[in-house]
């Protein structure tokens, strides 16, 4: 509910501040003191298009806040939640909105800057104005559907039948991505084939690419390697003078003496050693040039191999590892693709049953929301006679959207479904006998449109979400039993919600929790508009000036003491 307004330089207003309480607060005063001023600033709060000239002359900005109290589990929460915007359940919404003389508008929630946007869909949710004014829920025919949903009490329903849809939704999702387009899929199948074929033809195997290495350096090389290592050999086992014949006449020198010392047999034995360590050296110089396969040709089908190594390296892999590894992923991928019609056959066969139930529930649901509307038409008709609008027609449209693709076949034609279900809800009024209904939006504004939605707000009760509704000029060109009749809703209707009514009427006025009379006053030689809480006898006066004008008269005040006392 509405706690708080506070306005500073806004039209005729310096600085104001009103307070509001639950049930019926009315707002009463003379023609041009404001009363509709402050119904304005309210507006700009809940997200209203700003003017520059709603800004009291000589200033350079005007500023309204509004504070509110929004019960724990209310849709608003959740928006806020979603918005970033912080906030503590137990503690106030508070909302600011600033229009500066340069046209610069800004508005926060709780101190965070938010958009026009941002502020419209929280405070949708919170306030109706019924008048001439933009910020009113029930113009808008998305929220049709939901207020007969909820006056219906089809909650229940809803549920099952959203979660059917949206586990139809997410396979058709599936299908989506699995079903890309046939030649795209054929060219991908192509690549594949090609790369798993050219890896599987080059035969890899584990380390090949190191050891060929290793034999083109000692192809390229052989005559370089073959030269040195005979050399080596010669000198060290050859025919002539070598190593070994060097070493074996030193041990003979030593054998002649071995005895003598023991330190000459030490000696001894290590060059013994010496003469095993070059002997097998020479043995494997020997051998190594014996155990190269030279053959003419043989380096250029060796420098092919890697050529070919490298490419595929260059392609698939920085390793023979790597590149077995590519090949794997391809060969799980075409079996994927080549699966693929299988997948989305079987996927097929569970959206059609998902479709079927969706069906079946949005039909079942639609069922209700007809007998739900019949029922919401029969009362709300009921009400617009009692506000003295019997040649008025109400009826709640259930439509709905035919499609070549849709989900539900019926009579030999198909409909679409949303997560909404199959139904397009609209309310529609016709403002006399044989006239033909028309959308609420299009009908008249002022006083006719207040008493049309006072008498839908009454019908749908509880079910509305938004906490307070403001009625301006709902006293528009109606008098005696009528005035009597929209009091009396008024009054049973603040029982649920906050209601906040400008009004000239005494029968109106009589019926308020609060009542505040709006005043024009001269401050520094200028026009101000004031307010004023009217208590006991205050409260009295305002009434029976209602009745007799300026000049109250002793029966003027009895009739207003009546009035309040029924």
């Amino acid at each position: 509910m509405l706690k708080e307004l506070y306005i500073t330089n806004y039209a005729l207003i310096k600085e104001l501040t009103v307070g509001f309480s639950k049930g019926l607060t009315v707002l009463s005063g003379e023609t041009g003191a404001g009363k509709s001023i402050i119904v304005g600033a309210l507006g700009l709060v809940l997200g209203e298009k700003a003017k520059t000239s709603q800004i009291r002359a000589g200033s350079e900005s005007c500023t309204v806040e509004g504070r509110f109290r929004v019960e724990n589990g209310h849709e608003a929460h959740e928006i806020l939640k979603r918005m970033g915007v912080e906030y503590k359940k137990e503690e106030e919404v508070v909302i600011r909105r600033t229009i500066t003389i340069s046209g610069i508008s800004k508005s926060y929630i709780n101190g965070m800057q938010v958009t026009v946007r941002d502020l419209k869909e929280v405070t949708g949710t919170l306030i109706d104005i019924h008048g001439q004014h933009e910020h009113q829920s029930l113009l808008n025919v998305k929220n049709h559907l939901d207020l007969l949903d909820q006056y219906g009490g089809h909650d229940e329903l809803l549920v099952k039948y959203r979660a059917c849809f949206k586990s139809a939704e997410d396979t058709e999702r599936q299908i989506e991505a699995l079903r890309m387009d046939e030649r795209e899929r054929e060219r991908r199948m192509d690549i594949l084939r090609h790369t798993i074929s050219e890896i599987d033809h080059a035969a890899l195997t584990d380390g090949e690419d190191q050891r060929l290495e290793e034999e083109y350096q000692v192809l390229k090389n052989y005559e370089k390697l073959v030269s040195a290592v005979g050399n080596a050999y010669e000198l060290l086992s050859g025919e002539d003078i070598s190593a070994l014949s060097q070493v074996d006449a030193a041990l003979g020198e030593l054998e002649r003496i071995r005895g003598l010392s023991e330190e000459i047999g030490g000696l001894a034995t290590e060059l013994e050693g010496m003469r095993d360590v070059v002997g097998a050296v020479a043995s494997s110089l020997n051998g190594y040039v014996e155990g190269i396969d030279y053959e003419p040709g043989k380096i250029d089908v060796i420098q092919s191999r890697i050529e070919q190594i490298r490419s595929l390296k260059k392609k698939y892999g920085d390793s023979i590892a790597d590149i077995t590894a590519y090949r794997d992923e391809c060969a799980e991928e075409l079996d994927a693709l080549s699966l693929n019609e299988d997948t989305i056959s079987g996927l097929m066969t569970r959206l059609e049953q998902q479709r079927r139930e969706a069906g079946e529930l949005a039909k079942e649901l639609s069922v209700k929301r007809r007998v739900a509307a019949q029922t919401l038409n029969e009362n709300t008709m009921s009400e617009l006679s009692y506000l003295g609008m019997d040649k008025a027609g109400f009826c709640a449209r259930i439509a709905y959207t035919e499609s070549e693709n849709g989900w539900v076949e019926m009579n030999g034609k198909r409909y679409e479904l949303s997560r909404r279900g199959l139904d397009n809800v609209e309310f529609m009024l016709r403002a006399n006998q044989g006239e033909p209904y028309r959308p609420l939006k299009d009908i008249a504004s002022g006083g006719e449109l207040s008493r049309i939605m006072l008498a839908i707000k009454t019908v749908l009760g509880t079910a509305d979400p938004v906490l307070t509704f403001v009625f301006d000029e709902v006293d528009a060109g109606i008098g005696g039993k009528i005035a009597w009749a929209v009091g009396n809703r008024l009054r049973e209707l603040s029982k649920q919600k906050q209601i906040l009514c400008i009004t000239h009427q005494a029968q109106i006025a009589s019926k308020g929790d609060l009542n505040i009379r709006v005043e024009k006053v001269s401050s520094d030689k200028r026009a101000v508009t004031q307010v004023h809480l009217l208590e006991g006898e205050e409260k009295v006066g305002e009434i029976a000036r209602m009745i007799s004008g300026k000049s109250i008269s002793e029966a003027a005040l009895r009739q207003a003491r009546q009035m309040i006392e029924e």
